[in-house]
């Protein structure tokens, strides 16, 4: 009797090993589980900051040499309308690549990237679209045919459009220089450092080169 008490105890003993070892081995492999899915969000959320700091960077880049590109010959010049409309290829990656947003946590962040590249991107549109509408205005103000009633309502015509880009190119830049700051935050989270000084580093080389060109004639 004693002596099968004693193998009941070994066996209980035994049993109870393995189980705790069943829990333990179970529950370390869904901490383990935990853990790797919390750093697998993690890069992904850094990965997506990165994404989009890096789009958000290369459209202010163009917009900054679309603005430098308007002091050098004809300010609205195929040059600068070619900076523009690259400046809107760019942001098409965005749009393409928009649901990646959701891999961001932060919902603020979230919405200020989609606002900031709404408030930015449709006032670059806006500018293409009326400096078409301009040069045609213009050609047809050139056929000296045109007179009268028609010239002038064209020319009124003509000169709303200018006011109307006047107005978009500000809302461009007014974008522009708020974009510091969520690219800042975008930093932070993607741990990275984004090249903001891209249109700064074009005027520093104009200037000096314009300060080179000044020596050479002296």
């Amino acid at each position: 009797m004693r002596a099968s008490s004693f193998d009941f105890m070994g066996n209980l003993d035994t049993l109870l090993a393995v189980i705790l070892g069943a829990v333990l081995a179970t529950g370390g492999a869904l901490l383990a589980e935990i853990i790797q899915e919390r750093l697998w969000r993690k890069r992904k959320e850094r990965d997506a900051a990165r994404f989009f700091g890096e789009v958000l960077t290369s459209i202010d880049a163009l917009v900054d040499l679309a603005l430098s590109s308007q002091k050098i010959g004809k300010p609205w010049g195929r040059v600068t309308q070619r900076f523009f409309q690259t400046a809107l290829r760019e942001a098409a990656i965005y749009e393409r690549n928009r649901e990646r947003l959701f891999e961001i946590r932060d919902m603020q962040l979230r919405f200020d990237v989609h606002a900031h590249f709404l408030r930015e991107t449709v006032p670059i549109t806006a500018v293409l679209e009326q400096t078409d509408a301009i040069e045609a205005a213009e050609r047809q103000l050139a056929d000296e045919t045109l007179t009268g009633a028609a010239r002038a309502a064209l020319e009124a015509d003509l000169a709303q459009e200018i006011r109307d880009r006047d107005l978009s190119l500000e809302a461009v830049i007014y974008r522009r220089e708020r974009s510091s700051e969520l690219i800042t935050r975008l930093q932070t989270l993607a741990r990275v450092t984004f090249d903001q000084g891209y249109g700064e580093r074009e005027d520093a080389e104009d200037k000096t080169e314009a300060n080179a060109t000044s020596r050479e004639r002296a």
